[in-house]
């Protein structure tokens, strides 16, 4: 599985190792990776250049090291990066505004892959989060609530990197503006038009309707953006 290295780019060359093997599914989800000890040897490097490189893996979430030094891939490969992105989006230091442009146009691309894609299954939890949704009174649950619907449609779209992008930049708006899907849906009473709009967004996706799944996603967008530049005025008077 592992080989001999060039020690002046040993980490590097560890690393490459070690993701080749997940790729070419040597290494699978779940699996647990040799002892230290065992690759160092193989790969003529010392101990600490291999926990470097583990303890690398771990903050990126590609690893799970557990009680005792054992490393384990990660069964959530696909969502591993979420958090990593969430870092760097911060660093960049867009706004907030900035931030949620981002996230519109993934969710908007989401939407429409979605739709091409949807089964039966899906189009079963999606009415399932609506049908909750619609009865559920509890603002901070209903919030929540929203999150899984559209967690659901980004999962629909296929595609691990639209997926871990738009998580990370719906993240990190939420980082900043504390609370901000329950005070969407406190401002929305009874019957709002945001439900009106995830039963349209639904519909259409389970339809395999991408045209009319990517304008309800835009106008559902638009209104998400009011209430978070009105929820960040809100804030910063507080401050």
């Amino acid at each position: 599985m592992f080989r001999q290295i060039n020690k002046e780019n040993a980490f590097d060359e560890i690393l490459n190792q070690i993701i080749e093997n997940i790729r070419a599914g040597r290494l699978k989800k779940g699996d647990a990776l040799p002892a230290e000890r065992a690759m160092a040897e193989a790969m003529g490097v010392s101990r600490p250049v291999i926990r470097e490189v583990l303890r690398s893996l771990s903050l990126l979430g590609i690893i799970k090291t557990v009680h005792g030094g054992a490393n384990y891939i990660s069964e959530d490969l696909e969502n591993c990066m979420i958090g990593p992105l969430s870092i760097l989006l911060q660093l960049n230091n867009s706004s907030v505004q900035q931030n949620q442009q981002l996230r519109s146009a993934l969710e908007i691309q989401c939407a429409k892959l979605a739709a091409r894609n949807c089964s039966p299954i899906d189009a079963a939890e999606l009415k399932l989060i609506l049908a909750k949704l619609e009865v559920e009174q509890d603002e901070q649950i209903r919030g929540d609530l929203d999150r899984d619907l559209h967690i659901k449609i980004g999962k629909m779209a296929n595609n691990p990197m639209l997926f871990n992008v738009m998580s990370a930049a719906s993240q990190l708006t939420e980082n900043i503006i504390t609370g901000i899907r329950a005070y969407i849906m406190q401002k929305q009473m009874s019957v709002t038009e945001i439900d009106e709009q995830h039963k349209r967004l639904v519909d259409a996706i389970i339809a395999h309707d991408e045209e009319s799944a990517v304008r309800y996603m835009q106008e559902h967008m638009i209104n998400i953006e009011k209430y978070i530049e009105e929820r960040a005025e809100m804030m910063q008077k507080n401050q």
